[in-house]
């Protein structure tokens, strides 16, 4: 073995020991709210969806100041569309249509720590979801799209089905807190289109997903 190779063998032993040794392990359950809301062109909005947040946490951390957090939680999304009913020879009269849906999400997010004695942290990752409805059928004279002519309008339940498939997109958030508690606050905004859950041709429409969540974890040790 000749100098070169033994101090690269060297350094690269000394570098696993100090991770090994910083390394921390934590696994807890993660409880909160959960606000959520859609965008799209095809309709408006009037409120979004409070509801609550549940899953798993799990921390590495690697020395002081990094560590990643992977959680799997279930949430339930969606929002209040705004809806028009027709009625022959007058002006359309607007309703509220409850695009609700639930999901499962698997999380990833590093976590840094700016000053290294403060329980603070900044958060960035990115999320995946699956998505599933029970949204029903009742009300096919409701549509979105146009809220002026019928012609040119979409029935609102013919959306349903967007909000079945995945969910994916990025997250930033603040973590505060040490040893067995921390305090989350995180904002997901979904990249993917969920009209694209009902065709696979391009059509220009879009629906797109956020939220703002508030949760505590706790962990076992």
């Amino acid at each position: 073995m000749n100098a070169r190779t033994f101090f690269a063998a060297a350094f690269l032993t000394a570098l696993t020991t100090t991770l090994v040794a910083q390394t921390r392990y934590q696994m807890g359950f993660t409880f909160g709210s959960n606000y959520a809301s859609l965008r799209s062109d095809l309709f408006p909005t009037s409120s979004g969806r409070l509801s609550l947040a549940a899953g798993c946490s799990f921390v590495l951390g690697f020395g002081d100041r990094f560590e990643l957090n992977p959680e799997i939680v279930f949430t339930q999304k969606g929002a209040n569309a705004q809806v028009a009913y027709f009625v022959p020879e007058e002006k359309a009269d607007l309703r509220t249509y409850q695009y609700f849906y639930n999901t499962f999400e698997a999380g990833l997010l590093a976590g840094f720590k700016p000053v290294a004695n403060a329980p603070f942290r900044i958060q960035a990752g990115g999320y995946f979801g699956t998505l599933f409805n029970n949204l029903d059928e009742k009300n096919p004279e409701l549509y979105v799209g146009d809220y002026e002519s019928i012609t040119g309008a979409t029935r609102a339940m013919d959306l349903n089905d967007a909000f079945s498939g995945v969910d994916f997109g990025p997250v930033v958030g603040l973590s505060a807190g040490e040893g067995r508690f921390r305090a989350n606050i995180r904002y997901y905004l979904g990249a993917r289109n969920l009209y694209n859950n009902l065709y696979t041709t391009e059509s220009g429409h879009r629906i797109r997903s956020n939220s703002l969540r508030l949760t505590l974890s706790y962990f076992l040790k």
